[in-house]
């Protein structure tokens, strides 16, 4: 069930990321700003399970909350920078 709730809650970052990318990045920009997102999501599927499972295989599975916690809090943190950057290049104003 928490899978569930937590997919819920963090499954509409991306898209919405990449929606806003024309009003963050500017129209000119925005098919590469969408392209490197796409690109970063499909390294992170690719890989995260992987390591993951090498992590859980040394520690254990009791690692998983830990380890979902720091990519949730590394995920809100890089948007929040992205949210400030564009704020302080007046981008929002």
């Amino acid at each position: 069930m928490g899978f569930v709730i937590i997919g819920t809650g963090m499954g509409p970052v991306y898209p919405a990321i990449q929606h806003m990318a024309p009003e963050n990045f500017g129209k000119k920009y925005s098919a590469a700003v969408i392209g490197l997102q796409m690109a970063s999501a499909y390294v992170g599927s690719t890989f995260m399970p992987l390591v993951f499972g090498h992590i859980q295989q040394v520690i254990g599975i009791w690692i998983m909350p830990m380890y979902l916690i720091v990519f949730a809090v590394l995920n809100i943190g890089m948007l929040e920078m992205a949210y400030k950057k564009c704020n302080k290049d007046g981008i929002y104003e």
